[in-house]
């Protein structure tokens, strides 16, 4: 007679309301570490069943986790972002990321250059294309939010609640308190100490529309952050010297080749499949270097 045979064991997916937003002028209120004791990438224990690339779970697994899709969440929640799903989807997929769990951020450039892509709605239009990758990607469906200009302001995590409010009405008002001039060190340095004891992936997407200097000082801050679990991803957005970001694949004395960029003239030109695609290219690479070299375990 045939044996019996275990049910397979279920997964039940991480579904809390996201908490609302508080006001800028308050005191930012850190992540809870509760979302970090996780296995890497939230998947299920290595000793149930054997995992595929990227600690995911094989397919039979991944059927069973119960997981809300990202267009049913962004319909849901955000129905103003749901065209962005399918394309997000499309990218995850052919990288083999569509498990991966991992905390996003996003790191804005507030100098005076910028004023045009303020005024224009380029850089809350960054925002909405943003926030599909955390909600995604992060177990609590958050974006961790940063302006930086010679200074860097934490602003509140950005939420399918609240998004279309983080750039905020006094803009300007905001530019000028933190200094009307790019100064990238500062805001590198936070977002390194807030990561770099993460038990998950960090993937930090930083915009800027370039004139960057300080070119030592970023490449040391990059090379100590090798060996940390963070993913740096630069953009430029319509501007020129870009300097040292331009040089990142050759840079030397890193633990793991941890930073990425590319430069678009016309951020609201660029399809969002491009988009996506040019996000997540360097992202698989780094996450296998890191599992390589136990910087994710």
């Amino acid at each position: 007679m045939p044996q019996n045979v275990a049910p397979p064991p279920t997964y039940t997916a991480v579904n809390g309301q996201a908490p609302a937003a508080m006001p800028a002028q308050q005191a930012y209120t850190q992540v809870s570490n509760n979302t970090q004791a996780q296995n890497p990438y939230g998947q299920p224990s290595a000793n149930t069943q054997v995992q595929n690339p990227y600690g995911q779970p094989p397919v039979n697994a991944q059927a069973q986790t119960g997981k809300v899709s990202l267009e049913k969440k962004l319909q849901t929640n955000a129905p103003g972002l749901v065209s962005l799903a399918k394309p997000l989807q499309v990218e995850l997929e052919k990288r083999n990321l569509q498990n991966c769990v991992a905390r996003v951020a996003l790191v804005l450039d507030m100098s005076g250059s910028m004023t045009g892509r303020y005024r224009d709605g380029v850089v809350q239009d960054i925002v909405n294309k943003t926030l599909p990758l955390a909600v995604q990607f992060d177990d609590d469906g958050q974006l961790d939010f940063w302006y930086y200009g010679n200074r860097p302001q934490r602003m509140p995590s950005v939420t399918m609640q609240n998004y279309l409010n983080a750039v905020p009405v006094n803009w300007k008002e905001l530019m000028h308190s933190i200094g009307a001039t790019n100064n990238e060190p500062p805001v590198m340095k936070e977002v390194v100490s807030e990561y770099k004891k993460s038990r998950l992936p960090a993937y930090v997407l930083f915009i800027t529309d370039g004139g960057v200097s300080n070119e030592a000082k970023i490449r040391k801050i990059l090379q100590e952050a090798s060996k940390y679990p963070i993913f740096w991803q630069f953009v430029g957005v319509g501007g020129s010297n870009y300097g040292i970001l331009e040089r990142l694949d050759t840079m030397t004395d890193r633990y793991v080749d941890n930073a990425g960029f590319f430069a678009l003239d016309d951020f609201k030109s660029v399809s969002n499949s491009e988009l996506y695609g040019r996000l997540l290219n360097e992202f698989p690479a780094w996450l296998d270097a890191a599992h390589q070299r136990k910087i994710l375990k």
